[in-house]
């Protein structure tokens, strides 16, 4: 990267510290070790500590879900300022609320280059028409203030291609799973201690969701499903990782289907290499994903997967080899395939074997090596 004497700064946006903990500490950490100071703006949450103690600098920024709050006038205001006093030398912004106002602030506070990433466009295909109608609009308008357009899934490039971007619409699937963390070979030999550890017995066939427990995210599909599972299949565990705004009526709902004993809420956690070595299949059954870093992480510890047949899904999974793919809203095939996969441990293990071969295309080293080449092509002008 062409660097001048003084330390430049470089500024990430997106709608919550924990957004950018979990998809982009990696390539703040890169920047970093090249020595540039790393600024980060979001919402105040947890994972704010987190990255205050890696010694990037912290701004909190009130953004929400919400594309329409006067306050964003205010937010706007302010973030102009602070653009303007830091200097920024490139802006990477993130979620859609943070990437608008992010490049409307790097616009007015001086020309810099600019970095979106979409981690999967409200407007897509089956989306509902007021997604197209409010974010389609909105997203090809911002195009003309992003240098560079980061897609993660095919649909979604064929679409920003088409976008009037500064420079570039790019196609990196996804933001890496760190393979060689999850590798199943190496937790193997403490896969007994780390089901023992959640309580959860040697014949147990164990599914695994780790999601946000939000509408979008689908649990109730996988409960409707499981309440008719348990009745054909005996010693099943399903394990919720995540926390969300849902949290109060799933749990109501498990237990109203008698499904305590089944399902467990193990809310946020830091151990989920662990959790998936532990399990037998991860389900995943969104409505929207973009490419879904849980799902890869699933499919790097080597197990097969049940997910709806949406967006980014189908860029990982190939039906009946390395998963099974079902429609939105279909409990009969979520229960077919969960049985399918509860009665045949062989398939399990053939689908993920197929799996670590699958995720290599999508390692953290092979994203991080052409994320960089992306930075170095932003900061040399």
């Amino acid at each position: 990267m062409v660097k001048n004497n003084k330390r430049e700064k470089i500024a990430f946006l997106a709608k919550e510290y924990r957004h950018l903990e979990a998809f982009h500490l990696p390539f703040m950490q890169l920047l970093q070790r090249k020595g540039y100071e790393v600024h980060a703006y979001a919402a105040l949450d947890q994972s704010k500590a987190n990255l205050a103690a890696e010694g990037f600098h912290c701004h909190d920024t009130p953004f929400h879900r919400n594309p329409f709050k006067l306050s964003y006038i205010r937010v706007l205001n302010e973030l102009v300022k602070s653009f303007r006093q830091e200097e920024f030398c490139l802006v990477h912004v993130n979620t859609p609320v943070a990437g608008v106002l992010g490049r409307i602030a790097a616009q007015r506070a001086g020309r810099c280059p600019v970095i979106y990433t979409a981690h999967g466009f409200h407007f897509y295909s089956g989306a509902p028409l007021i997604n197209w109608l409010i974010y389609y609009p909105i997203e090809r308008l911002m195009a003309r203030f992003t240098d560079f357009l980061i897609t993660i899934n095919r649909e979604d490039f064929a679409r920003a291609r088409k976008f009037r971007v500064r420079k570039e619409a790019v196609y990196i699937p996804g933001v890496g799973v760190d393979v060689e963390k999850l590798n199943p070979y190496r937790r193997f030999e403490n896969r007994t201690g780390f089901r023992e550890a959640l309580g959860i017995g040697a014949e147990d066939f164990v599914i695994v969701c780790v999601a946000e427990l939000t509408a979008n995210k689908n649990h109730l599909q996988l409960i409707e499903a499981l309440d008719k599972v348990v009745k054909r299949v005996k010693h099943i565990q399903c394990l919720f990782v995540g926390s969300g705004e849902n949290e109060g009526f799933l749990k109501e709902l498990v237990s109203r289907k008698g499904l305590a004993g089944t399902v467990r809420f193990l809310g946020f956690r830091r151990d989920v290499p662990e959790i998936l070595a532990a399990s037998d299949v991860l389900v995943l059954l969104s409505k929207r994903e973009g490419l879904p870093k849980a799902l890869m992480e699933g499919m790097a510890s080597g197990k097969p997967v049940v997910a709806t047949e949406i967006r980014g899904n189908r860029d990982l999974i190939l039906q009946g080899e390395n998963g099974i793919l079902v429609p939105i809203g279909d409990v009969r095939s979520t229960v077919a395939a969960l049985e399918e996969l509860a009665g045949d441990p062989q398939q399990q293990k053939t689908m993920g074997t197929k799996n670590l071969e699958t995720i290599k295309g999508f390692s953290l080293n092979q994203i991080s090596d052409r994320i960089e080449l992306l930075y170095n092509k932003a900061l040399s002008g």
